[in-house]
């Protein structure tokens, strides 16, 4: 289990994403944002150039491997948000994407010592390397236990 005194600013951990297809693509769209750009081909295509995926997809695609490669063995305790949330690109079909986590700061708390926030930025790149998401986010996160507590 890794806590909060196992991390660092600067520390950068990298990750990546399974292509989204455009069944998959369209799919999500249909019970979670129909918007023509994400479920009908020829609409995107005039304004995007093809398909994209909803933002929301894109969020949840990203947070996947943070959520089941990164945070399971962390003492985790839960997040508190998402701040400067962005999306700078479009996601098209069959696009994996490189995804990076950089932490930015470890702070104890003061009035709980048992804890404090792991602050991190979390990006995503497209194959031409543009970035399509990035957020920051703060988690909070259990300290060790030391015998003089």
């Amino acid at each position: 289990m890794k806590y909060l005194e196992d991390f660092a600013p600067g520390q950068v951990f990298r990750f990546s994403s399974d292509p989204m297809s455009k069944e998959a693509i369209i799919a999500f769209a249909e019970e979670w944002d129909p918007q023509q750009l994400h479920t009908d081909e020829d609409y995107a295509a005039t304004v995007h150039g093809s398909l994209i995926a909803s933002g929301f997809q894109t969020m949840l695609e990203v947070f996947k491997p943070i959520m089941t490669e990164f945070m399971v063995g962390i003492a985790n305790i839960g997040g508190i948000g998402f701040d400067n949330l962005r999306w700078h690109r479009p996601v098209r079909p069959d696009e994996p994407l490189d995804i990076e986590l950089t932490i930015n700061s470890v702070t104890p708390s003061k009035s709980k010592p048992d804890r404090g926030i792991l602050h991190y930025t979390l990006s995503a790149k497209n194959p031409k390397g543009e970035v399509v998401f990035s957020t920051d986010t703060p988690v909070m996160i259990q300290r060790k236990q030391n015998d003089t507590d």
